[in-house]
């Protein structure tokens, strides 16, 4: 009986321990994953993203605005007898100063003279002089009577430094040669006075009348320029560089002595923050624009003609999705709802190297005729 008791009374413990336990949690709003998981003091910081100004989407959206009109530095060059000259100048990009080439020929017979920008390739930089990679093309240019600038990018001429980060070297580019443009269309006058040896004070450029030329690289800079201002400046593309990125930039780098081992880890470190697709031409198309040609050799073994052709199969893709929205709008929708044809110029020659030899001078005669139809409409 006695040991009936005892256990008696330990119930009656537990169950009123139990009971004063249950009152207790519940009043304190104790749970079990308070006490399992208790909360962090510390918040998640979000990463910053720098490199996502220079998206294709992201500068589409940015106001660019000229705030300085083109500065004429000095005489690179002149022939008297044909009248052209060679001008080193310097523009604004983004608070940084870019030098440059412009090529001239002066004429008593125009007041407005139409512009080309010229968008050079790589050069190495203890190769480089004023206007490399675009000079040749430039004179013939200049000769019939348009005003060629072909900016030194940063880092290269007397330009200043350019970004630390590689990436941010590549993809500002773009935005130095929308600079270059949005200066002409805001100041298309240029004093010529600090040079007294010149026969003329001062040119006019026609903001109406500009053009694109360039060159391997300078291809995919072109591109991304379009798509970023979504215009239809006239543009010609030698040898470009047109496959997607990065897959551009990892081709050549089993050249390298590391067989591009340092390159690849470089790119998987973008590649952990960024989406490629955001900086890809190829990602943009619908926001690309004509009127473009390119001429392309065979034999070119840093530009391959196959990402030229693979890009025309992409810009057919596009085209023929126009096409079936255009379609598809509504009668009653804005005209400006429907996207026109990318019309594109394609010219393939066998045998042709990086710089179209043997097929210079009918490439650039080519060139002549595409500005003169879509720039100066005179075909």
């Amino acid at each position: 009986m006695k040991k009936f008791k005892i256990i008696s009374f330990f119930v009656l413990i537990c169950l009123a321990s139990s009971i004063a336990s249950y009152f207790y949690f519940r009043q304190t709003n104790f749970s079990s994953s308070n006490l399992l998981r208790p909360r962090k003091a510390t918040e998640t910081k979000i990463k910053e993203l720098p490199l996502l100004q220079y998206s294709i989407e992201n500068l589409a959206k940015k106001e660019f605005v000229a705030k300085k009109p083109i500065k004429i530095e000095e005489i690179i060059s002149k022939n008297l007898e044909q009248k052209t000259y060679v001008l080193l100048f310097s523009y604004e990009s983004q608070g940084k100063n870019i030098s440059g080439a412009l090529n001239l020929k002066i004429s008593k017979n125009s007041t407005q003279e139409p512009v080309v920008v010229m968008i050079r390739g790589f050069v190495p930089l203890e190769e480089y002089f004023f206007g490399a990679g675009t000079q040749s093309a430039a004179s013939v240019l200049a000769d019939n009577g348009y005003v060629t600038l072909s900016p030194d990018f940063l880092g290269f001429g007397a330009s200043d430094s350019e970004p630390v980060n590689t990436w941010e070297a590549r993809f500002i580019k773009v935005v130095n040669v929308i600079d270059l443009i949005k200066t002409i269309q805001a100041f298309p006058e240029i004093d010529l006075s600090t040079l007294p040896s010149l026969p003329i004070k001062k040119i006019s450029l026609d903001a109406n009348k500009i053009g694109i030329w360039a060159h391997s690289n300078g291809g995919q800079i072109a591109v991304s320029t379009l798509e970023v201002l979504g215009s239809n400046l006239p543009t010609t593309l030698w040898a470009p560089v047109l496959a997607p990125f990065p897959y551009s930039i990892l081709y050549f780098t089993d050249e390298n002595a590391d067989e591009g081992k340092e390159a690849r880890k470089y790119l998987s470190q973008f590649e952990e923050d960024y989406d490629v697709f955001d900086f890809s031409l190829t990602k943009h198309l619908d926001r690309l624009n004509g009127p473009i040609q390119i001429q392309h050799g065979t034999n070119d073994d840093s530009a391959l003609v196959s990402w030229t052709e693979e890009f025309l199969t992409k810009i057919d893709l596009e085209n023929k999705t126009r096409e079936i929205n255009n379609s598809a709008t509504d009668s009653s929708q804005s005209a400006l709802t429907k996207k026109e044809e990318i019309k594109i110029d394609f010219f393939k020659y066998p045998g042709g190297d990086h710089n179209l030899q043997p097929n210079w001078n009918e490439a650039v005669e080519k060139d002549l005729l595409f500005f003169k139809k879509n720039l100066l409409n005179k075909i």
